[in-house]
């Protein structure tokens, strides 16, 4: 679990809302000083935390962070033991919620006992389910405050075998917070400009993939531009499309082994938005597309990308399912720059 450094001193004014609770908060007592439970809470996990970053508020007798479980999905046989999900009238029986934050409130009692106070804070449903889950009526089951609870209960953080260890450990949390300031200053000096493709947003004026199968003439009607057609031996009839744009090329392909797909390659240097579902060139990164298609059980892998005599070079893909449509999402400069959309798997 990473800690931001000096976690404990960085807020030194407590903030609190109960406003925002979903449904019962859970109260209980912990017989340790609040010192040693709030570097405990960033240890806590199950099958659907993540390894990141957390944020606090703190005092001398308060504190507060959050503990957010990510990718519970819910369908008509199967319910995530997390949260009571409530549907709107005439939803779908399968529903997707993207992130459930719960609010963990510690209270110093006395040197030697803590006051625990978990609630739900937020529920935020991905882009498909937010219109049929009613976040303000779904409420917590009650499992993952007992989870806390035994975990706060029960865990004993290992500690440094000697001083040496441990101010090692510090100076590499240090360094690696500095590291990271240090890249964004860099990004804030020379940011990339954010751009809207019309050509894309034309493409794709119903806001998703255009399905498969189709022609090229399909394509061409979108653009408004002639396709030329390049030399395929392994396409049906020896061809393929190619669309040349400003700073992105497409290719329509059909093969003689039933293979069909589309691909939009991106070579700029800015960010550009018109893609369907929140995709960015140049700014979607792996991790944030296989969150937002966790859905279709999105994979993330590394595999070899362009290649000569000399030399391989790694790229990282992200591919899902979606409908019949098979989709890759390419990053070859660690942000999206290729989409390819097919009807089978590559």
């Amino acid at each position: 679990m990473k800690i931001k450094p000096n976690h404990k001193f960085s807020i030194f004014v407590f903030i609190l809302s109960f406003s925002l609770y979903f449904g019962q908060k859970v109260e209980f007592n912990v017989p340790q000083d609040i010192e040693t439970l709030q570097n405990s809470i960033f240890y806590f996990q199950n099958d659907f935390t993540k390894d990141e970053a957390k944020a606090a508020a703190a005092s001398d007798r308060d504190f507060s962070t959050t503990v957010d479980l990510y990718n519970l999905k819910y369908d008509a046989d199967t319910k995530n033991p997390y949260l009571d999900l409530a549907l709107k009238s005439g939803s779908k029986p399968k529903q997707f919620i993207q992130q459930a934050v719960w609010n963990v409130n510690l209270k110093k009692i006395s040197a030697k006992s803590t006051k625990v106070t978990v609630f739900l804070e937020k529920v935020i449903p991905d882009s498909w389910s937010k219109k049929e889950v009613d976040t303000k009526l779904t409420k917590s089951t009650g499992k993952v405050e007992k989870e806390i609870k035994e975990f706060l209960l029960t865990y004993k953080r290992k500690e440094p075998s000697n001083d040496y260890d441990a101010s090692l450990t510090d100076s590499v949390a240090a360094t690696t917070y500095t590291t990271a300031v240090t890249t964004t200053d860099m990004i804030e000096e020379n940011p990339k400009q954010k751009k809207v493709s019309k050509k894309l947003q034309t493409l794709f004026g119903k806001k998703q993939f255009i399905a498969l199968p189709a022609t090229s003439d399909t394509f061409t009607k979108l653009l408004h531009v002639s396709p030329s057609e390049l030399e395929c031996k392994d396409c049906k009839g020896g061809k393929y499309s190619n669309w040349d744009f400003d700073d992105f090329n497409m290719i329509y392909a059909n093969m003689s082994t039933g293979l069909e797909y589309y691909a939009i390659q991106y070579y700029g240097e800015d960010m550009v938005s018109g893609l369907p579902h929140g995709l960015v060139f140049n700014d979607s990164s792996p991790s944030e597309c296989k969150q937002k298609f966790s859905r279709y059980n999105a994979k993330l892998y590394q595999t070899v990308g362009d290649t000569n005599e000399n030399s391989e070079k790694a790229l990282t893909v992200v591919t899902f399912k979606m409908n019949s449509s098979f989709v890759r999402l390419e990053f070859g400069n660690e942000y999206l720059t290729r989409v390819v959309i097919s009807n089978k798997e590559f």
